[in-house]
């Protein structure tokens, strides 16, 4: 029977997904449809807790579980196959879709049966992706991701909304373009889109191809431009989803499919050597662009997302080590990142709720008002900056390990970074839940129990992952990755150790000081004005933030369109005759990028 648990933990949320549009739209008032979809979540969430529990206990045995569909109306098979890396993924993502669900009770006013249905849609699509046997079911499930999650962003229907949502569906189909193309490539090639097929590729075009679609699809440096303009226009339990797993599954298909080039003793030459260093300059440029900007922000959301290309970075640097122990820690951040950015964007969607502001010059003093959202938020920040004894600095000592195996210069990285992060956060935390309370804030109330309730849960998480640090490593995430090696063994790890404090000392002590000397300068704060044009301020991040680029390329190519429009006649026939050059000039390039 285990043959047919994949295939159900995909079509299991479609079908629920088709029961709340069929019977609960347009029927009844909010009322009444809240509960009606209250009950197909909770449905919902056993169904996936059995399937996923099942599928865990029988991997954990060391089983690998198959499934394969044929539907009539598609020419190819759907194929499921669970192991240890996709298992974790997959719980872990079913794990922060139920906290966003029952938080968004509360949280989501409008639109109920559109928002939950395109829910329980990203649920299957999701799972259907990190499940995903080949390439080509890999594929498909990841661009029906991107569109019900491009849906969710534009929930609100503002112009915001909807122009971010804009750059975040036409950046992710290049992406996909280009993921598409890399297996086209394989396929002419080898004949066959299995998990092997870049391994078996001659030349290192697709698997380039693929890195740059996925390194768009996870929002990494200089790709990264549609990330801080989703955040803040997507509903803030959308947003914790977005960044804990949606931008992951790049980060998981280069794990699945380009991993194995890289740990392979086969690939001795500059090819992997190629590939790997190119993840690790990109993972370097995320982490260190990403937190700078994130520390210039004044919009609470917009620091978040930027958060998010940082920590990236970090994943991306454990895989691109391409040792075991670095995709073990690129690996344990993955999901360590998921529990508290989740968090994260919960607890600034808790504050977002009760003041209606995402600035930091309109708020403060808040803690004694919301005390849950406060404490919560604080384990998550200290989580994000690596300090013990919480999740984050689990994987990072991982990643660090791992790091310092490979050059110094990487851990100095880390370390920087870190220390970028922390002050970051405090000035987050700082500014909106300390010092004098605004007068608009003074009858602020702390938000509904079902939004406290997955707050305090993810919170407790990143508490016992930090603290039950070995045996996480030692009994998940270490055999979640033990079919993707050849190593057998891995570095030990210490945790608690008198170097780990130190440097966490060393994180904070420098962390502090660059708030301080920051502030004092007027490089950072929570008030815009400080970024005037001609500040030191507004260079950097002219100079770091590449969006200028692509808004230029953009004017660029709609003056060129113009230009061509002006000078073409409007005949059938001479377009005809351009689409077929157009053709033939694509042919001729594939023909030559093949040979």
């Amino acid at each position: 029977m285990n043959f047919n648990l994949p295939l159900l933990t995909v079509i299991i949320p479609f079908f629920l997904a088709l029961v709340v549009v069929s019977f609960v739209k347009g029927r009844f008032n909010r009322a009444q449809q809240l509960r009606l979809i209250l009950f197909v979540i909770f449905i919902a969430a056993i169904a996936m807790a059995c399937l996923l529990g099942i599928m865990l206990f029988s991997i954990l045995k060391g089983n690998t579980i198959h499934s394969a569909f044929w539907p009539q109306m598609v020419s190819f098979e759907l194929c499921f196959q669970v192991d240890g890396l996709s298992i974790i993924i997959a719980l872990v993502g079913f794990l922060l879709w139920l906290a966003v669900s029952i938080y968004s009770i509360s949280y989501i006013k409008t639109d109920l049966v559109r928002y939950y249905s395109l829910l329980l849609i990203l649920l299957g699509v999701v799972q259907g992706t990190v499940l995903a046997k080949d390439l080509i079911n890999f594929y498909v499930f990841l661009e029906m991701t991107t569109v019900t999650t491009y849906f969710l962003i534009i929930h609100k229907r503002s112009t915001v909304a909807l122009q971010a949502g804009y750059k975040y569906i036409l950046m992710n189909l290049i992406g996909a373009f280009l993921i598409l193309l890399s297996i086209i490539l394989v396929y002419i090639d080898t004949g066959n889109y299995g998990v092997t097929g870049f391994s078996e590729f001659n030349s290192f075009v697709p698997p380039l191809l693929f890195l740059v679609g996925c390194f768009i699809k996870a929002g990494a440096v200089p790709l990264h431009t549609w990330l801080p303009d989703a955040h803040p226009a997507a509903p803030s339990p959308i947003s914790a989803f977005l960044s804990g797993i949606v931008i992951k599954i790049g980060a998981y298909g280069i794990i699945r499919f380009i991993f194995p080039i890289l740990n392979s003793d086969l690939y001795v030459n500059n090819f992997r050597e190629l590939l790997s260093t190119l993840i690790i300059y990109i993972a370097i440029a995320s982490m260190l662009i990403g937190v700078l900007l994130a520390l210039a922000q004044t919009d609470i959301k917009r620091l978040l997302a930027y958060h998010s290309v940082s920590q990236i970075g970090y994943i991306l640097l454990g895989i691109g080590l391409g040792t075991k122990l670095g995709l073990v820690g690129g690996l344990y951040h993955m999901v360590n990142h998921a529990i508290f950015k989740g968090l994260l964007f919960l607890c600034m969607g808790a504050v977002i709720y009760s003041t209606g502001t995402r600035k930091l010059d309109n708020l403060g003093g808040l803690w004694k008002r919301m005390p849950i959202t406060t404490s919560t938020c604080i384990i998550a920040a200290l989580a994000i900056s690596g300090i013990p004894p919480f999740n984050g600095f689990a994987s990072k000592t991982v990643l660090a390990k791992a790091a310092t195996d490979f050059s110094f210069v990487l851990k100095f990285v880390m370390t920087i970074t870190a220390a970028l992060t922390f002050a970051s956060f405090f000035k987050l935390i700082s500014y909106t839940f300390f010092g004098e309370p605004k007068k608009q804030l003074i009858t602020i109330k702390e938000v509904p129990i079902l939004m406290m309730l997955p707050m305090i849960v993810l919170a407790i998480l990143c508490v016992l992952l930090g603290i039950n640090a070995q045996f996480v490593l030692d009994r998940f995430i270490t055999f979640t990755i033990s079919g993707l090696v050849h190593s057998r063994s891995v570095s030990k790890v210490e945790f608690w150790t008198q170097g780990a404090a130190l440097n966490s000392l060393l994180i904070t002590s420098l962390g502090f000081i660059i708030y301080i000397v920051a502030s004092k300068l007027g490089l950072i704060g929570r008030k815009k004005r400080e970024f005037e044009i001609g500040s030191f301020m507004a260079k950097l991040l002219k100079y770091l933030s590449v969006d200028r680029i692509y808004c230029n390329i953009a004017i660029l190519i709609d003056k060129l369109c113009k230009k061509l429009d002006s000078i073409q006649p409007r005949d059938l026939n001479i377009h005809l005759s351009w689409v077929i050059l157009t053709l033939i000039a694509l042919f001729v390039t594939l023909f030559f990028v093949i040979a």
